[in-house]
């Protein structure tokens, strides 16, 4: 009915959501705005039941929803929320028993713990006064970027960015990211553009993460949208994928950047490799187009996150090696979310984003293409101590026969440990099973660098 009411309201540039409807979407419309003044008139229910009511009006929503669908090629739940949605989102949150359990547990941990439900009550009315005024897109960024502040304090030993005085202040890019953190690699670049006083990117963001409403919210205020990964029907997620590359495509044209990973999923192995299918996504918008002059039109910005220190690295060496032995991993329920939290609250060290040239003289098929994302990457890639540790280590078991331990017990041979007790005490809680995973992890910056190309 929203969505009926705000089509309504813009007959002549009527909207889902974000999203313009198209001229043949306006017959949908008119055939909805006469099926909700059926649904306003009592009279038109005389003899219905209270269930039968409730399921006539579910089958036309859901009905009408379908159409809207085919008609506009896109569902509105899965992009940014606008500057009208903020103020009802944020009232929502604020009495969301799940998202403030969460903040009870970071501002209050004591008191929520003895005292939840007062805890929770005090953590609404905080939350309630902080937002109050907040009734803009920009607005909440500009809100957020406070504890974004705090995090980057808390959790980095320092935060360098550099390259951001190549880009164009009037212009869209598309940066191509490497991924090693769910949220915190797109939440740093957004942090940087913020600070340099430069638009913040649109962002996206996997469907698999989609687990909580209180987090889907958050990350939809903050420009997010969600690429179909979980889908079932082959038909739907080719649908959902060229929805969501014309997306990318009509976002950069309005000179509104867009982040997006330069894979589906993190980097487990430390190796910043792009993943062909996702340059396949992006040009399903205009598959006919020769690929260069597509991609051209993208202003590809390829970006590098380099962290010192992974807070899920110890987590990150398990799956590879339980991949490597059995051929699968299997998430437990709410682990991304666990993930993402952790990501962003654990110590990293020194964290350098580096944001290279816009793309030129781009290839003509997207193999090639990925192949000049990766170099540009692996070229923004900052080396730390423990990166150089780690590949010298490999080296000396490589060369040992695989003789040597992969972390020394003589504390006094500083070339054979780790430099810094962070890097230590990280090689030291590490199981022995997943140490030489870690290793590997740690060391393939330095290895990919060395390798000829």
């Amino acid at each position: 009915v929203d969505a009926i009411r705000l089509a309504l309201a813009r007959p002549d540039q009527a909207y889902v959501g974000s999203i313009k409807i198209e001229s043949e979407f306006q017959n949908t419309i008119s055939t909805a705005s006469c099926v909700h003044r059926r649904l306003l008139n009592p009279n038109n229910f005389i003899g219905f039941d209270p269930e039968n009511r409730y399921n006539f009006c579910r089958r036309f929503r859901q009905n009408l929803m379908v159409q809207m669908d085919r008609s506009v090629g896109i569902v509105s739940e899965k992009f940014p929320y606008q500057d009208e949605d903020v103020a009802k989102v944020l009232e929502a949150l604020c009495v969301d028993p799940k998202f403030l359990a969460v903040l009870s547990g970071w501002w209050m941990p004591r008191l929520s713990k003895w005292g939840g439900p007062l805890a929770t009550y005090l953590v609404s009315m905080r939350l309630k006064r902080a937002v109050r005024g907040v009734a803009s897109v920009a607005k909440f960024q500009n809100f957020v970027r406070a504890f974004v502040e705090r995090l980057v304090a808390s959790s980095m030993e320092s935060f360098e960015v550099r390259g951001l005085e190549q880009l164009d202040p009037e212009q869209g890019y598309l940066f191509v990211s490497n991924h090693r953190d769910i949220a915190g690699d797109s939440m740093l670049l957004n942090l940087a553009l913020h600070r340099h006083g430069l638009g913040t990117v649109r962002i996206a963001v996997g469907d698999n993460l989609i687990e909580e409403a209180y987090a889907t919210d958050l990350m939809r205020l903050n420009k997010s949208f969600f690429i179909n990964r979980t889908g079932t029907n082959p038909r739907e997620v080719y649908k959902d994928l060229t929805t969501a590359s014309k997306y990318i495509l009509d976002s950069i044209a309005e000179r509104q950047s867009v982040w997006i990973a330069q894979s589906e999923g993190r980097a487990k192995d430390g190796r910043d490799l792009t993943d062909v299918s996702v340059l396949k996504m992006l040009q399903l918008s205009n598959r006919k187009a020769p690929v260069a002059e597509h991609f051209q039109r993208l202003s590809i910005v390829p970006t590098t996150l380099s962290y010192e220190f992974d807070p899920l690295d110890a987590a990150k060496a398990r799956e590879v090696r339980l991949i490597r032995e059995t051929g699968r991993y299997d998430k437990s329920p709410g682990e991304d979310l666990r993930n993402l939290a952790l990501g962003l609250t654990g110590a990293k060290g020194r964290v350098v984003l580096t944001v290279g040239r816009p793309l030129a003289g781009l290839p003509d098929t997207v193999e090639a293409l990925a192949e000049q994302i990766d170099a540009a990457i692996l070229a923004g890639q900052a080396l730390f101590p423990i990166n150089e540790w780690a590949a010298a280590r490999i080296d000396a078991i490589d060369q040992s026969g695989g003789d040597l331990p992969v972390l020394p017990s003589t504390a006094d041979e500083a070339f054979d440990r780790p430099s810094g007790a962070e890097g230590l005490a990280r090689f030291e809680a590490c199981s022995d099973e997943d140490r030489m995973d870690l290793l590997s992890m740690y060391a393939a910056p330095v290895q990919l660098k060395a390798a000829p190309r």
